[in-house]
């Protein structure tokens, strides 16, 4: 069953063709017509006649996505709790009471993170001795002591220093303290001798507290020396309380912790959690601003990405780490493949010529209809996989499918064909590597491993001049990928026949298997054009054999 809360990625083979971008972007349309949250995928790059398509019908090409495994940014992560970083430690403490201890993101003028601030970091504050304590009050400002006290600043100082030292003044007479108040931060009420006094021996700041103002004698003073004077409605012993935590919470805060960043893999972070012994680790976008925060909790029986597979339903073709993925559905016209599954999951399978002619069933089955620009790629998908109904895999269903689909993209099938076709043979300028691995599919016979690339051509000129290059690229693939057996088909336009360059220890098969050989690993055949619904079950015939 698929989740409608999250995306199902709808995607084709590796090395796409046509089909395999066609059946991705159509059948996400189908199931969002019918209210899935689908989004279309492709597995590599666009061949030509793909590209062209795509430019005749303005579709854009699917998403790229290139691994199955879930990450981050899909999980149901804590949201960030983030503070700037010239915020004080009281309101760190204020945000750590709302949100439980969580930890705290601090971040810059931009968003991004510059550190966090844990429970311990908070608490590291109460166990200092207090020249540690005076040390990191000397960086306040009379902007943090105003928000944190909820006051206002009645006389403001440019140039604002403190020592850190505080002095909260319950006395009568505070001259005694002599130089000691000299830069501190006085603590005190309506006692004005007492205001005078802290003035004229340079204290930094006053904090008048229980709603205390300041005459205009005391505020003219404090300008002459510079002091700076706050007003509070707070009473003495409450700011008493929280004067210590009247400091930049950048000071405490831990910098460069372990962070994660939405585009990691959850497997990858959960092995790195489970050898680490903090609570919570921040969840970073590219840029570097925090998205939410991650626990170990939220580890644990993640939703797999949901996936649905079409025009393939082997393994070695589909998506990496398809295994640890959800596969929802599976749409295909191949023969059936290895993929598991570890419940009951919609196949639709059935032999014609295409994918996307299956798609087109399915549409009308749902009484639904493409539109016209999906219609114009499902058709191209069509052309391509029959060879313009020329390939012994064409069914009736196909050349009606076609039909349907021309009607509903308003073109002319034969005209249109020309056109896709023509697109699609480009072997002069084409790099022979890229033209091999393009469309490369992978299978297992047994303990054998295959690969058979195909490609199309109007003129047999155009290989035969390029034939060595050709001949040197499928070798050293062979030889690097240790295939048994790799295999180029280089298949007429026109469905005259297919020339065969092939490389690996069962090269001896082919001369069963092609009704021409030219060489030891050149051959032709005018009746084999399908690799999925001829060559294969040729090969399993003789590697079984």
């Amino acid at each position: 069953m698929i989740s409608e809360k999250r995306p199902v990625y709808v995607i084709g083979h590796k090395h796409p063709d046509t089909d395999a971008i066609a059946s991705a972007y159509s059948y996400a349309e189908l199931k969002r017509k019918m209210g899935v949250n689908a989004v279309a995928g492709r597995l590599g790059t666009l061949n030509e006649e793909t590209k062209f398509a795509t430019r005749y019908f303005d579709v854009e090409a699917p998403a790229l996505i290139l691994d199955a495994r879930s990450q981050v940014s899909e999980l149901d992560i804590d949201p960030p709790v983030t503070i700037h970083e010239d915020a004080s430690v009281n309101e760190a403490l204020n945000i750590t009471r709302e949100y439980k201890n969580r930890s705290i993101c601090v971040v810059d003028d931009s968003g991004r993170l510059v550190g966090i601030v844990s429970g311990s970091d908070l608490l590291s504050i109460r166990t200092a001795d207090q020249k540690k304590r005076n040390r990191l009050l000397s960086h306040t400002t009379p902007e943090i002591m105003a928000r944190d006290f909820s006051g206002r600043i009645s006389v403001p100082q440019d140039g604002f220093k403190t020592n850190g030292h505080v002095i909260i003044c319950t006395r009568n007479d505070v001259s005694s303290l002599g130089k000691e108040i000299h830069s501190s931060i006085c603590i005190l009420s309506d006692n004005i001798a007492n205001q005078k006094t802290l003035i004229e021996h340079n204290a930094a700041l006053l904090l008048l507290t229980n709603s205390i103002h300041a005459s205009k004698e005391i505020r003219s003073l404090a300008v002459q020396h510079g002091t700076v004077i706050i007003e509070s409605k707070m009473s003495t012993i409450a700011a008493a309380r929280i004067i210590d935590n009247c400091f930049p919470v950048k000071l405490i805060m831990t910098k460069k912790p372990i962070v994660y960043h939405g585009s990691e893999y959850v497997e990858d972070v959960a092995e790195q959690i489970s050898a680490t012994r903090f609570r919570s680790y921040p969840v970073l976008d590219e840029a570097g601003h925090p998205i939410g925060s991650i626990s170990r909790y939220h580890l644990f029986r993640y939703p797999r990405k949901q996936f649905i597979l079409v025009d393939h339903s082997s393994k070695v073709q589909s998506i990496d780490y398809i295994d640890q993925a959800e596969i929802c559905e599976i749409i295909d016209h191949h023969n059936i493949g290895n993929i598991e599954t570890v419940k009951p999951i919609y196949y639709r399978n059935q032999q014609c010529g295409c994918t996307c002619t299956i798609i087109s069933q399915l549409y009308q089955e749902n009484g639904l209809v493409p539109e016209q620009s999906t219609a114009g790629m499902m058709l191209s998908a069509i052309i391509s996989d029959t060879l313009n109904f020329k390939s012994q895999t064409t069914t009736p269903l196909d050349r009606k499918t076609a039909d349907w689909l021309a009607r509903i993209a308003k073109v002319d099938v034969g005209e249109y064909a020309q056109l896709l076709l023509k697109a699609s043979v480009n072997l002069k300028n084409a790099d022979p590597y890229d033209l091999l691995t393009r469309d490369l599919k992978q299978y297992q016979f047994g303990k054998y491993h295959v690969a058979i690339g195909q490609t199309n051509y109007s003129d047999i000129e155009d290989i035969q001049s390029r034939l060595k290059a050709f001949r040197a690229v499928v070798e050293k693939e062979q030889q690097d990928k240790h295939y048994d057996l790799i295999i180029m088909m280089f298949t007429d336009v026109n469905a005259e026949g297919t020339m065969f360059l092939y490389k690996g220890p069962l090269s001896h098969i082919m001369k069963n298997i092609i009704s021409t050989q030219f060489d030891e690993d050149t051959g032709f055949d005018h009746k084999i054009m399908s690799r999925k619904q001829q060559m294969i079950p040729l090969l399993s015939d003789n590697i079984i054999q």
